[in-house]
């Protein structure tokens, strides 16, 4: 009996991250630690919070083996198939998706794999249900982007900013373009104007790259084979052709002399499969109070936006400033964020012989931890040495580490696989896969990698 699904969930996990280029290389984004699990823990968290039982991830070929390996060491009762997608530079998060069109028969539920946040899904799930919706997005309203110092080398990184216009009166998401594509004015569409009374501009709202799109804009996506990027292609699309109305056949660019079309438009696939049409003419319900123009303006294609409170956490780690900062808020925000309290911050099989380690730490499995060592609000991964007399504080250590004995390193990243030799003092430096730090070495604010036509290379 074939199994019927309201939504499918695909996870988009291929990402290097273009916007960490300290943290690049051969490393995947979404195996990046914080706290005690992968980044991409928290994705599929999400998802088996509100009762879904399986997903797909979309993976890259050489990252399907380590992902499998991490997720298998972590609590999770949802069933996910990883599906790998091609490799290429231009490989875009649309054509990630086309790659599964034979998966695909009903409204899809796409989650980047890097969002963490404590946000009921439902919330979102239900907006689109309400209205049904063509799209519906979420975006945090997390205000300025928290100051944090951040380990490394000091330098200013402009972040990338959106302009979001949504309808104060029916949560319409009206428009949205990226901030950079605009020299000094935004120039608004005169008719988006007229239609709606009550729009409100945003530029500093987060999106959560959680998008929620009928089975026809997939098919259309497919179908038209033009989008590269669901974020920066597919979406303001989609928002764009709310303005418009379906054209007449004569009017198709592509139709021939006899007025046979051999070209697709959007509305083509935009088309209702049920009887909704006559429900909006037999119901009462308005969707906005003023004007005399019909539920929803008549209009066929209506994408909408969900802005939790501010008080709901949402980051997405995606730059080193969320990748440091999401670690130091992890642990306060546990419950918020699973529902449970986080029980076992130390892993039965790994060896730890201090009781200098506070709370707000945690360390992997296989780990050795050496007596007369200090630990405080410190991550360490699994296969890690902590030699005597080592002081950690605000650190992130990933997997296969050793410290060696009198090393004191305070808001330190520490990548896999690195040593640090006797005596290092090191402060807000991060420390690239593999690499060896000498012996004695002083340092504040430096990068230890390797390095490759001038280019860091953190893999």
């Amino acid at each position: 009996m074939h199994k019927f699904m309201e939504f499918q969930a695909v996870v988009l996990a291929a990402g290097r991250g273009s916007r960490l280029p300290d943290l690049g290389g051969l490393v995947s984004k979404c195996l990046l630690p914080v706290g005690p699990y992968p980044v991409l823990w928290y994705s599929l968290n999400m998802l088996e919070k509100i009762g879904l039982q399986e997903t797909i991830v979309l993976v890259l070929d050489e990252d399907k083996s380590n992902i499998l390996n991490a997720l298998e060491k972590c609590p999770l009762k949802i069933k996910y198939e990883l599906i790998v997608i091609p490799s290429d530079d231009d490989c875009g998060t649309a054509n990630s998706l086309q790659h599964i069109s034979s998966c695909v028969n009903s409204d899809l539920l796409v989650v980047s794999g890097d969002v963490i946040t404590s946000i009921n899904l439902n919330e979102v799930l239900n907006l689109h249900r309400k209205h049904d919706a063509a799209l519906t997005t979420l975006f945090f309203d997390n205000g300025p982007e928290e100051w944090i110092e951040l380990p490394g080398l000091k330098y200013r990184v402009k972040p990338d900013r959106d302009l979001v216009c949504i309808d104060k009166e029916t949560q319409r998401l009206v428009f949205l373009a990226s901030a950079s594509d605009f020299e000094e004015n935004v120039k608004i569409p005169r008719v988006l104007l007229k239609k709606f009374d009550s729009i409100s501009m945003y530029s500093r709202l987060l999106d959560a790259h959680v998008y929620i799109m009928k089975n026809w804009v997939y098919k259309y996506m497919v179908a038209s084979n033009k989008f590269t990027s669901v974020k920066g292609e597919l979406v303001p699309h989609i928002i764009k052709k709310q303005l418009s109305k379906p054209k007449r056949s004569t009017e198709k660019r592509g139709t021939s002399e006899k007025h046979v079309d051999v070209s697709e438009d959007v509305y083509d696939f935009a088309v209702d499969n049920g009887y909704e049409d006559k429900i909006k003419e037999m119901s009462l319900y308005n969707d906005h109070q003023h004007g005399k123009k019909g539920v929803y303006y008549n209009d066929i294609i209506r994408c909408y936006a969900h802005i939790p409170d501010k008080t709901v956490f949402g980051i997405r780690v995606n730059t080193l400033h969320s990748f440091y900062l999401s670690n130091n808020k992890i642990l306060s925000k546990w419950e918020e964020l699973t529902g449970s309290a986080l029980e076992e911050k130390i892993h039965p099989d790994s060896n730890v012989n201090t009781n200098q380690i506070d709370a707000n730490s945690t360390i992997g499995s296989k780990s050795y931890i050496s007596e007369k060592t200090s630990i405080k609000t410190t991550f360490i991964g699994s296969n890690c040495i902590i030699e005597k007399k080592v002081k950690l504080t605000n650190c992130i250590l990933m997997n296969n580490v050793t410290i060696k004995e009198g090393c004191d390193l305070r808001d330190c990243i520490i990548y896999m696989g690195a040593t640090l030799e006797s005596g290092c003092q090191l402060q807000h430096c991060l420390v690239g896969p593999h690499h060896v730090v000498p012996i004695n070495t002083v340092n504040k604010h430096q990068q230890y990698t390797e390095t490759t036509d001038s280019m860091i290379t953190l893999g």
